[in-house]
């Protein structure tokens, strides 16, 4: 199984065990899917997790190769952010896959605060346009 399954099975099991996944995130797998160019065959696979469920530190391990690691873990970071906020559970999750890729906790940290400041900025954009 390659990297780039692993990455989409990986957010679709961080996903469905922690519940009935929603709207959002039933989406955001097979975007990540779609990136990734992953087959039809494969991108099936990985919605089977989103709906079944699956061992996300088992996915995690078999992704070896540094740009398929920053890729997932970028997508990891944004998947918490979905609903605009990092949960005490999910920022364990973080901490616990930057741990087992090896990235420094202090990069982690301030990667994580940046894209809280994103949000913040493409709302206050939203908010400008909505005045327009």
């Amino acid at each position: 199984m390659s990297e780039k399954v692993n990455v989409c099975k990986a957010l679709g099991a961080m996903f469905r065990n922690h519940g009935d996944p929603n709207e959002a995130e039933v989406t955001f797998v097979p975007n990540a899917a779609m990136e990734l160019g992953l087959t039809q065959e494969e991108t099936e696979e990985v919605t089977g997790v989103l709906k079944d469920g699956g061992e996300f530190a088992g996915f995690v391990k078999e992704i070896k190769s540094r740009p398929v690691r920053a890729f997932f873990f970028r997508r990891l970071v944004a998947a918490t952010l979905l609903d605009e906020k990092v949960e005490d559970d999910e920022l364990k999750v973080i901490h616990d896959t930057a741990d087992e890729f090896g990235f420094d906790t202090g990069a982690v940290d301030e990667y994580l605060a940046w894209m809280k400041e994103g949000i913040e900025w493409e709302k206050r954009g939203a908010d400008i346009m909505a005045k327009l």
